[in-house]
C-alpha cells in the first residue's frame, strides 16, 4: 500500500500537470474495490481519459488508502486530494446544513431521494453551500438504506438498549440510535471490523450490499431489516482543483460522473435482488423488527434537530420530499 505522504506528494506533482492543459487527481474512498461506487469511479476514470484525449486522468484508491474519513475530507478541502465519494452525512461536518438529508425516515425510495436532490431547494439550500467551504459536489452518486447488523440479533427496538453501535460522526445519527436506546459510538469505517470483532462494538448500520462487501457478517452475524436513514453518497472534488479545470473538462468530468454513477446502480440493483439470500447463506439472521417504534422514535429526532438545523430548513426539505 502507498504511504499517504507519497500519494499526496505525487497528487501534487501530477495535479500541476506537464502542461496547463493535462491534468491528474487522486480519488479516495473507504469502500473495497469490489464494492458497486468503487467499480463505478473505476468506470469514471475511464471514460474521463478516454473522451478527454489523456489531458485528464483519475487514479482511484478504495480502503481507505488514502487515510481515514476525515482525513480525506480535509485532504479534498486543501486540493491535497482530487475527490472522494462519501456520504452527504460525512460533508455535513464541514457543511452542517446537509445534516438535514440525513432525517430518518424522510424518505422511503431511491426515486423520491433523487427528485428531492435534483430540486431548487437542495440546489439553493445545500448544494451551493459547498463551495464557500472548499468542496464541489459533483453528483449526487447512489442512494441508500441503512440497516442495523449486530453480534446479537435485533427483534425489536428493544434489543438495542445499551448496545453499543457505530455510527458515522454526524450528530443526526449520534441523535438517532441514543432516542432508540443504545450508545451510539463514532468511528472511522476503516476500523469497524476489528471493533465488531474484538467487541470493542455491539454492532454497526449500513445497507446490506456494504455488510456483505465489507464481510461485517463475518465478526457480527444478525442483520435487523429497520431502513432507518437513507445515506446519499455523494461524489465531491476539491473545489481549488475544480477552479483550475477548463470548462471543456469539467463537461467531461461530469459525464463521465453520470456514467460511474449508473454503473454503480445498475450493479446494486442486480446484488439487491439477492443480497439478502447471500447472506442467510452465509449464517446470518436477518430479522425484520416492527418498525413502528423506530419510526416514531425517528420523527421525535426531528424536533430535536431544529435547535441546530433550524425549523424553517428541515420545514423546506420535508415539503421538498413530500412533492
Amino acid at each position: 500500500m502507498k504511504s499517504l505522504a507519497w500519494v499526496a506528494f505525487s497528487f501534487a506533482l501530477a495535479a500541476q500537470g506537464v502542461s496547463a492543459q493535462e491534468f491528474k487527481f487522486n480519488l479516495g474512498v473507504v469502500l473495497d474495490p469490489k464494492h458497486p461506487v468503487t467499480l463505478g469511479m473505476v468506470r469514471m476514470a475511464e471514460v474521463v481519459e478516454k473522451q478527454s484525449g489523456g489531458k485528464l486522468k483519475l487514479e482511484v484508491f478504495p480502503s481507505s488508502q488514502l487515510g481515514a474519513q476525515r482525513e480525506m475530507w480535509q485532504n479534498v478541502q486543501a486540493g491535497l486530494i482530487g475527490g472522494i465519494i462519501d456520504p452527504t452525512a460525512s460533508l455535513a461536518n464541514f457543511v452542517p446544513q446537509f445534516a438535514v438529508l440525513d432525517l430518518p425516515y424522510l424518505v422511503d425510495t431511491p426515486d423520491k431521494a433523487f427528485k428531492l436532490l435534483e430540486s431548487p431547494v437542495v440546489e439553493k439550500e445545500l448544494t451551493a453551500l459547498a463551495a464557500p467551504a472548499g468542496f464541489h459536489v459533483v453528483r449526487y452518486w447512489e442512494i441508500t438504506f441503512r440497516n442495523v447488523y449486530s453480534r446479537a440479533p435485533v427483534n425489536s427496538i428493544n434489543d438495542l438498549k445499551g448496545r453499543k453501535i457505530r455510527v458515522i460522526p454526524n450528530p443526526t445519527f449520534i441523535a438517532l440510535f441514543r432516542g432508540l436506546g443504545a450508545a451510539p459510538t463514532p468511528m472511522a469505517f476503516g476500523e469497524l471490523y476489528t471493533a465488531l470483532q474484538q467487541g470493542v462494538v455491539d454492532g454497526a448500520e449500513n445497507d446490506a450490499i456494504t455488510y456483505f462487501s465489507t464481510k461485517h457478517f463475518e465478526v457480527a452475524k444478525n442483520y435487523a431489516l429497520t431502513n432507518h436513514l437513507m445515506l446519499i453518497n455523494t461524489f465531491v472534488f476539491s473545489e481549488k482543483q475544480w477552479q483550475r479545470l477548463p470548462e471543456n473538462l469539467r463537461t467531461i468530468f461530469s459525464k463521465a460522473a453520470a456514467e460511474g454513477s449508473k454503473l454503480t446502480m445498475d450493479d446494486r440493483r442486480a446484488r439487491d435482488a439477492k443480497v439478502l439470500d447471500d447472506l442467510r447463506a452465509a449464517g446470518v439472521n436477518v430479522t425484520r423488527p416492527d418498525l413502528k417504534p423506530f419510526f416514531e422514535v425517528g420523527r421525535r429526532t426531528w424536533a430535536e434537530s431544529e435547535a441546530r438545523l433550524g425549523k424553517d430548513l428541515i420545514g423546506k426539505i420535508a415539503a421538498a420530499a413530500r412533492n
